[in-house]
Order: structure tokens, then C-alpha cells, then sequence
């Protein structure tokens, strides 16, 4: 398994990093957009949907912040499938530290997809995989039932100091 690398937010990164959640969220309850993650976009649901969202722009920034690209952040106004976080690298976050790599079956193959997890305020860059690398028959699981996905295991990742 490649040796983590523990990632420590500056304030600014943290501000940064909460005022594009809030903007993501507020943008899908203006449109009604319903969240891919079932978290729902309105108020019942909308403190969910807002987690994921602040843990997915933690995530980015903390992986623009390693690579030294965080003028690359946020640059997309609406999510779009297929999108980039970054040029070329899509970062999965997950709230626990044990968790897996999640890629999409229609995800690009040839994108590198990076794993951030971010656990009792600790965040750890996990490791990434090009998508073709992720897209085995191996990896295809649905723990979450209803939702199917290529899940790969931490040791199957690249160690983050190959990532260009």
C-alpha cells in the first residue's frame, strides 16, 4: 500500500475551500438540482449534500495545493459529467480513512482519478490510478446497494509521488 501523505490546510485554503461548498450547494437548491451522492439539495437533505460538498472541495484543494496548481481550482461554474477537478485528474474524496478509490463505469479512461480521505479533521492523500487501471471487472462492486461502481482498494493505488 503506498505510505499516505498527511495534507494540513491553511486557513485561507479552509475558507477557500468552504466558500466554493456554499456556492455549490446553493447553486443546486437554486436549480433544484437533485446531489448524485442521494444527498439531496433542499433542506431536509441539504445539510448532507453540503457535507459531501465540503468534503469533495477539501479534497481538491488539498491535492491542487500538493501539485502546486491551486490557480487550477474551481474553475467550472456548474458541475458538468465529465468535468475535470483539476487538468486531467478527477480527486475522489471519502470520509473514512478506510475506504476505497470510487470510479464511475462511464468515467474517461484516461483520467487519473486521486483518493483524498478526510477523517477526524485529519486528511490523508491516499493515492491515484488512471480510470483504465480502476475499470476492471475485479473492482465491480455495489456495497451501497442500488449504486455500483469500480471501488479499488488503497494498495492498488500509485503512490502520490508519481503524480504529475
Amino acid at each position: 500500500m503506498p505510505e499516505p501523505i498527511a495534507f494540513v490546510f491553511t486557513e485561507e485554503q479552509r475558507q477557500r475551500a468552504r466558500a466554493e461548498a456554499l456556492r455549490r450547494q446553493t447553486l443546486n437548491e437554486r436549480q433544484c438540482r437533485k446531489s448524485r451522492n442521494n444527498g439531496g439539495e433542499k433542506a431536509e437533505k441539504g445539510e448532507l449534500a453540503l457535507r459531501y460538498h465540503l468534503l469533495g472541495a477539501a479534497g481538491e484543494m488539498a491535492v491542487a495545493s500538493y501539485l502546486d496548481i491551486e490557480h487550477e481550482l474551481f474553475k467550472d461554474e456548474e458541475a458538468r459529467r465529465d468535468s475535470d477537478d483539476l487538468p486531467g485528474i478527477d480527486v475522489k474524496t471519502r470520509s473514512n480513512h478506510r475506504h476505497d478509490l470510487i470510479v464511475q463505469r462511464g468515467s474517461n479512461p484516461q483520467k487519473k482519478f486521486v483518493l483524498v480521505t478526510i477523517e477526524n479533521q485529519q486528511t490523508l492523500l491516499r493515492g491515484w490510478c488512471y480510470g483504465y487501471e480502476a475499470m476492471q471487472e475485479r473492482f465491480w462492486a455495489d456495497p451501497a446497494r442500488g449504486r455500483p461502481a469500480y471501488f479499488v482498494a488503497q494498495d492498488n493505488l500509485r503512490p502520490m509521488e508519481t503524480l504529475e
